[in-house]
């Protein structure tokens, strides 16, 4: 859960043991070697034994990673060592011989990492796009503490549950808000160096996060006396176990940072509480450990909250980060005010994203450029940027994603085909680019594009992008002209075999950095057009051709200001069409045009194209 910059792959032994530390810094959301090393150092000063079974669970964990071949990056990021670590957790918190509950550390924490490895590739990660959290080790850990209990007379320690004495009428018990109770309960001096190994590791990571970690144990500690007095302020499994791992995950990690995030932080906090003393009365009366759960289950129900309602009606609610953006508090922040700043640009333009804007031109313009939509026979639609904006595709220019943090240099064609280098960077930028195309959906702007086909007007749509949002929308794939390529499909550059570019995502996945034809060995490149590369011959004729025919040529999301598209109006110019430009920039056919409309191409093009 870092950023692939922040451990570079060495050798093979220097990455595993990266990875094994880095992946107890993952159980801590703090995936750095330096961080999960100074944890460890930390556990182990709190316990040896329980030191120790970190270090097997990290290392079973881990070995079975690389045993099955997971991808590198995956096990870079720590996704399965942590899983091992608190396997160990799970194992220890049952009262046992150390030599016999080591042994099962190695087996359970082994055992984490096939489900791991299911959940990453299935419908939770895939579909749900959930993080697995600490859902692995839960699956193993509860069956083996069952079983312990059960068959090996291996209770849980009393720290791992909830206390006896707490029951439904605990809550808000004036007993437990006395000074007396306060002495009673207290964190005891001894833990205090313990602490400062672990703050020292956070800091290691990210400053930003040791202000995070204060406002976690600060809301826990809040929550727990709000309910329970100086009990639940000082219990240490509700307050450093369940709230602030939750606090963590909702305000900084998987949510863009900003007081959104925060205060569905505190949300989560709340929420971790019920599901620690809910969970705490079943499981005690099981005699099973809480682990886990509490947190598992208050974040993993507040995630989802985020992935199933539209964030569009109610804007109070974080967004959530994509699990392929995910690093630390800084990433989640970047992500955060790239994506904002894109989404400022359109509103400050137009406000028609908040909806207060007026409409985008008076009611006599419209009608009189709708009349001549109906009018027309062989309209040919030019669309860019503008028009897949709207469908949260950022363009180049307005820098709405990060596109700054590659170099533009490794992305012209001669720089493609010369340099190995060039080649990785081009695909890192391209994976990213290709995770944003496969979510996005067709607005409103191509669904009105769409209209004009089933109306039988559409000669042709020519289009700069390479989402093929159009063709989604519904256009036929022989009336759509895509002058600039597509990003779904891949072809060699020596012998022209053709691959799915979700064969080819799967390629970078598994750890392939630079993608190679199975059949030649020669160079794979998506077939878009890159900087300096010759445009497609038969894309362009045809272009060509169609705008000679027309009748109406619609511009729609584009400035029009990258050659040779720039002139394709000119086309239709001399030969008498009319134009209608739609766009939230002046274009240089402005003064030619029919009807020049400022404003998002979802707002105008349906009034211009609907039927009446």
């Amino acid at each position: 859960m870092t950023e692939p910059e922040a451990i570079p792959s060495r050798g093979r032994g220097e990455d595993f043991y990266r990875s094994f530390l880095v992946g107890y810094g993952a159980l801590f959301f703090a995936p750095h070697p330096v961080s999960g090393a100074l944890f460890l150092l930390g556990t182990f000063a709190a316990s040896p034994v329980v030191g120790t079974a970190v270090l097997l669970g990290l290392f079973a964990a881990t070995s079975v990673a690389h045993v099955l071949k997971r991808a590198r990056l995956e096990l870079e990021h720590g996704l399965y060592g942590f899983n091992g670590a608190l396997a160990a957790f799970a194992v220890f918190s049952m009262k046992g011989e150390a030599g016999t509950l080591h042994l099962l550390v190695v087996a359970a924490a082994g055992l984490t990492v096939p489900i791991t490895a299911r959940l990453i590739d299935g419908f939770w990660s895939k579909r749900l796009a959930l993080p697995a959290l600490s859902l692995p080790s839960l699956l193993i850990g509860f069956p083996l503490a069952w079983v312990m209990a059960r068959y090996g007379e291996m209770y849980p320690w009393p720290a791992t549950v909830l206390p006896p004495y707490l029951t439904i009428d605990s809550l808000f018990d004036p007993s437990f808000y006395g000074e007396s109770m306060r002495e009673v309960v207290a964190w005891p001096p001894s833990r205090w160096p313990i602490v400062l190994f672990f703050l020292i590791g956070f800091g290691v990571c990210s400053r930003r996060f040791l202000a995070y970690l204060a406002g976690g144990v600060m809301l826990g500690v809040l929550t727990g006396y709000a309910f329970l007095g100086w009990i639940g302020a000082f219990d240490f499994s509700f307050v450093m176990i369940t709230a602030l791992p939750t606090f963590v995950a909702l305000a900084c990690v998987f949510t863009g940072s900003g007081w959104r995030s925060i205060v569905y932080g505190a949300l989560g906090v709340v929420a971790s509480f019920f599901a620690w003393f809910g969970l705490g009365m079943v499981l005690t009366d099981h005699e099973l450990p809480l682990l886990t759960a509490p947190f598992f289950v208050a974040t993993t129900s507040m995630l989802l909250l985020l992935r199933v309602i539209p964030a569009e009606r109610l804007r109070f609610l974080p967004r959530l980060v994509p699990l392929h953006q995910l690093g630390g508090p800084e990433g989640s922040a970047r992500w955060s005010r790239d994506r904002d700043s894109g989404w400022r640009y359109w509103r400050d333009l137009t406000g028609q994203l908040d909806g207060t804007a007026p409409p985008p031109a008076g009611e006599l313009k419209v009608a009189r450029a709708r009349e001549l939509v109906r009018r027309s026979r062989r309209i040919v639609a030019l669309t860019g940027a503008g028009i897949s904006t709207e469908s949260g595709i950022p363009d180049y220019r307005t820098g709405a994603v990060a596109w700054k943090q590659y170099d533009p240099a490794h992305f012209r064609w001669e720089q493609f085909l010369a340099s190995e280098v060039s080649r990785q960077k081009y695909w890192e930028m391209s994976q990213d680019f290709f995770l944003v195309l496969r979510e996005a959906r067709p607005n409103a702007g191509h669904d009105a594009i769409t209209e004009l086909d089933r109306a039988g007007k559409l000669e042709a749509v020519v289009t700069q992008n390479v989402d093929r949002l159009h063709q989604r929308a519904g256009v036929p794939f022989e009336r759509v002209i895509e002058i600039h390529g597509n990003e779904h499909h891949v072809s060699c550059l020596k012998c022209g075999r053709g691959y799915e570019r979700e064969e080819i995502h799967r390629w970078i996945l598994d750890g392939t950095s630079v993608p190679y034809c199975s059949s030649c060995q020669g160079i794979l490149k998506p077939d878009s057009v890159a900087f300096g590369q010759p445009m497609i011959e038969a894309e362009s004729e045809r272009a060509l051709e169609a705008v000679r025919s027309c009748d109406l040529l619609i511009i729609a999301g584009t400035s029009l200001e990258v050659q040779p598209v720039a002139s394709l109006p000119l086309v239709a110019l001399r030969a008498g069409m009319p134009l209608i430009v739609v766009n939230l920039q002046a274009t240089d056919y402005d003064p030619f045009a029919r009807f020049v409309f400022r404003g998002t191409c979802g707002s105008v093009l349906p009034e211009l194209c609907r039927s009446e």
